[in-house]
């Protein structure tokens, strides 16, 4: 009992049930007050968490106890100082606990790597500015269908025990990322003391979408002893849903328009939402017979059913009509236009896309430890993976009778005065698209691999050696591109969508302002429903468009790669140094089948070619304190091209109410990319937790792969048709530099702080033909991430913050004089977590709490392209471990 100021007795507390109340609170504050969540509730957690450390007054309370944060730190960090390499690693809090869902979100807390998020998730992943990363899986290649890597959203965090980004590639690594590595690791049952399991249930709430959806996951490990030795085995799944909404204003490619003006002659609106569920399971046995010999055998196999669609609003503005036309200041810039009577074209389109794929790896390997001195490794995989899309369109149209657009600070804004556009009462059908593509890709993949240490140790310390052989397929093919008009359009036969039972949908409001608000549209679950429905009014038949030949390519890739390195220690001038020499020597078999189009005849080709590459390595690491190290890191890289980008089909995409006439053909002679890197680095581990690094990088290209758009006629139309080519040179220089320190020093609950920050800045670019030298397209000059970190008591809690600088997104856009300028970029992510009791902890995460707009421009920021919008995000997981 305990008595109170007042004399009362106050009642027992059940510690407890006192936890669950807090965070039941929490929680429910936050899923029902997402908008303010970040700024009102993240300082109340932060009061309660100082009171629950302040409260902790025993003997112990300055005892730091390295769990969580700090031992993922402390083994990140380990890692990072011992690898031969230049590598950065994020390694779970827990089981499976990250601080992101998917490893792709995880990668934008890393020095050097830059993320675009998008269509609900993360995707469009560079390191050091560069798209050219390879994607591993424990080591091995993984890949998407057609695709030469993985999509790294697919793959969970939950079934993660480590992720590792490699700025420099051993020759003992899987060739073809002249950017780096990126090798997810999962877990397995030996990790594991014995029986583990845990199980994670999250909730996850998306403003614009304004949907909750649910995100499950579970593991199930364990090891025994027998008398045939130790096994283990671990079982793995996750569910996750995930409804999103983006928004865009955009403002058409600048045109010489009436009166010597420049401006567009459409604005519009783009809306994409989308119901994505993905499925992913892992199951692992691992045997040890002895001490000296494991066998392991895993699988991994992720499902992904996705329904989505992007609804599209073009405004035609009143050009050439006695418009009232303001200009911006100083300029000849079009800033707004408007006109009663007006009459004007509008079109709004719904492309509906359902995406199904699957992928499975499985594989089984051993290590054998021959003796003191030598040991064995193998490994065989076989991956199988495909992709199927159905993506039928339909343009509808409508003549309103009053238009004003306006440009205003990079967003362009349309209204229809006296006219309420969403009845959607004056628009008929106009156009269908029928489209749809199968992609299938395999491999099989072996290795074997030796090391051996010798028994007297002097300037050759180990040496190791191995071989892989793998058979690489790809697959793809899609339905003849363009459109069918409506028999009845711009007649008096016209179909009225409002007369179509189900067809007719309103777009979501947007959130900023941009004009209308809403707009009408075809409804995509109508369009992806009943599609055979469409073709039978478009095209008085119920049979789907026919594959297109020339859209077909079967590529068959053989390689055989043959590696030895050697390590090495001496001393320079006292200094200890060691390190690796190395080199890998690849062989590459191509047989790809395709068709080619011969005066109007479609005809079959096929190219095989063979190629060789030797790709040397040296690594060095100089102790110069037990605490300070320095590293050189030179290497070659190369990176084969994409698959499609081999194919010699051309394949002609008709001009529409919102595209240009293009085409799209392949190079089958393109060349492998090849590149340079050298890498110094010095580094400061002055804690357990704590580290300065810096580190200069310098990448040379050669027969880098980009794409140019010329004009080429064909029955007598001509079309803006893009083909891959190789680039003379080019070269990217940077600076890297991070810090991180968990400030254990600090009395009391200060003591639960601690930072990481890290910085990059980069210059260079690529040598076009006509000698110019253009910067990488995304890669910023300058991007920073500041994250603050917190672990003491039962509370843990994480805030970062991400930036980058702009860039170019795309030259020459649509063949114009113009380049897609991008503003600088940024995002603001937080995270909470309450332990309960021992095994149970809840957690409060958002993304995106600044709701940040994405913006860009052509080439000047008067010439305003689009404004973009993405969900804000906010989760709430109940977390159990045994």
């Amino acid at each position: 009992m305990k008595t109170v100021p007042s004399g009362r007795v106050a009642p027992a507390r059940n510690p407890f049930t006192l936890k669950v109340t807090v965070a039941a609170l929490a929680a429910a504050g936050a899923l029902s007050s997402a908008s303010v969540w970040a700024q009102q509730d993240a300082d109340s957690v932060a009061d309660s968490a100082g009171a629950s450390a302040a409260g902790s007054t025993d003997s112990s309370a300055n005892v730091v106890t390295v769990t969580g944060i700090r031992n993922a730190a402390r083994s990140a960090q380990a890692f990072k100082q011992n690898n031969e390499q230049v590598v950065d690693s994020i390694v779970a809090d827990d089981i499976g606990k990250f601080p992101d869902k998917n490893v792709a979100e995880i990668l934008g807390r890393i020095t050097g790597v830059q993320i675009i998020r998008e269509a609900g998730e993360a995707s469009n992943v560079v390191i050091r500015g560069l798209p050219g990363a390879v994607t591993l899986l424990n080591g091995r290649e993984m890949f998407s269908a057609v695709s030469r890597s993985l999509f790294l959203a697919d793959i969970p965090t939950t079934m993660l025990s480590r992720l590792d980004v490699y700025k420099s590639q051993g020759v003992d690594m899987v060739e073809g990322g002249t950017a780096g590595v990126i090798d997810v690791r999962t877990n397995r049952p030996f990790d594991f003391k014995g029986a583990t399991a845990s199980a994670v249930a999250r909730a996850e709430n998306r403003d614009k979408a304004n949907a909750t959806d649910p995100q499950l996951s579970g593991m199930v490990s364990n090891r025994w002893k027998t008398a045939y030795g130790e096994f283990g085995a671990l079982l793995g799944y996750s569910y996750q849903r995930g409804r999103y909404q983006d928004e865009g204003a955009w403002v058409g490619v600048p045109l010489s328009i009436e009166n010597g003006l420049t401006g567009p002659d459409t604005i519009g609106r783009v809306m994409t939402g989308g119901d994505r569920k993905r499925w992913a399971g892992n199951g692992v046995l691992q045997w040890r017979p002895n001490k000296d010999v494991e066998v392991f055998a895993e699988v991994i196999n992720t499902r992904i059913e996705h329904d989505a669609q992007t609804n599209f609003f073009l405004g035609q503005l009143p050009l050439n009509k006695g418009a009232t036309i303001t200009t911006v200041p100083g300029t000849n810039y079009l800033q707004s236009i408007s006109k009663e009577g007006a009459d004007q074209w509008t079109l709004t389109s719904t492309q509906g896309r359902r995406h199904y794929s699957r992928t499975t790896q499985a594989a089984t390997g051993a290590t054998w430890d021959v003796n003191d001195q030598l040991r064995l490794k193998t490994e065989l995989a076989r991956t199988v993976s495909k992709f199927r899309n159905q993506n039928p369109i339909v343009d509808i149209v409508g003549y309103m009778p009053n238009v004003s657009g306006r440009i205003d600070n990079g967003i362009g804004s349309i209204t229809y005065p006296g006219s309420d556009i969403t009845t959607g009462s004056n628009f008929f059908l106009e156009k269908f698209f029928d489209q749809h593509s199968h992609d299938e890709g395999s491999s099989t993949d072996w290795r074997a691999d030796a090391i051996y240490e010798p028994a007297a140790k002097g300037f050759f310390r180990e040496f190791a050696g191995g071989v892989r052989i793998a058979k690489r397929r790809a697959a793809s093919i899609h339905g003849i591109e363009g459109s069918v008009n409506h028999p009845g359009a711009y007649s008096a036969r016209q179909v009225m969508i409002n007369s179509i039972p189900g067809f007719t949908c309103v777009s979501r409001p947007t959130a900023g302002n941009y004009g209308i608000s809403q707009f009408p549209m075809p409804c995509a679950s109508y369009l992806l429903n009943n599609t055979a429905d469409l073709r039978q009014m478009f095209t008085g038949t119920t049979t789907p468009n026919p594959e297109d030949p020339l859209s077909f390519y079967a590529d068959i890739e053989k390689t055989q790669a043959l590696y030895g390195k050697a390590d090495i220690a001496f001393d320079a001038w006292s200094v200890p140094v060691e390190g690796t020499l190395g080199v890998r020597a690849v062989r590459t078999e191509q047989d790809l089948r395709g068709n080619s189009l011969i005066n109007n005849v479609v005809v079959g080709a096929s190219t095989k070619t063979t190629d060789t590459d030797y790709l040397p390595n040296v690594a060095l690491r100089a102790k110069l304190r037990e605490d300070l190290q320095a590293r050189f890191n030179w290497v070659k890289a190369t990176q084969r091209p994409a698959f499609a980008d081999f194919n010699p089909g051309l394949v002609l995409h008709a001009a529409g109410n919102t595209t240009l006439a293009t085409g799209t053909s392949g190079n089958p002679n393109l060349k492998p990319i090849e590149s340079k890197n050298l890498d110094a680095a010095l580094e400061w581990y002055f804690a357990p937790t704590g580290s300065v690094t810096g580190t200069v990088f310098s990448h040379e290209f050669k027969n880098y792969i980009r794409r140019k758009s010329a004009p080429e006629t064909y029955d007598g139309i001509t079309y803006d048709v893009s083909r891959p080519y190789n680039t003379s040179d080019g070269k990217l220089e940077g600076v890297e530099i991070a810090y991180k320190q968990f400030y254990d020093w600090l009395p009391g609950w200060l003591g639960g702080f601690g930072l990481e920050a890290n910085g990059t800045y980069m210059h260079g670019g690529l040598t076009e033909p006509d000698g110019k030298v253009n910067s990488f397209a995304g890669m910023s000059k300058w991007a920073y991430n500041l994250i603050g970190l917190y672990e003491r008591g039962d509370w843990s809690a994480r805030v970062a913050y991400s930036w980058r600088s702009r860039f170019v997104s795309e030259y020459a856009y649509r063949a114009t004089q113009y380049d897609l300028v991008v503003d600088p970029m940024k995002a603001l992510d937080a995270s909470i977590t309450y332990k309960l009791t021992k095994n149970l902890s809840l957690t409060v995460d958002g993304t995106n709490l600044t709701d940040f707009k994405y913006k860009d421009y052509h080439s000047v920021p008067e010439l305003a392209r689009d404004i973009r919008r993405y969900d804000r995000t906010i989760g709430v997981a109940l977390r159990w471990k045994n």
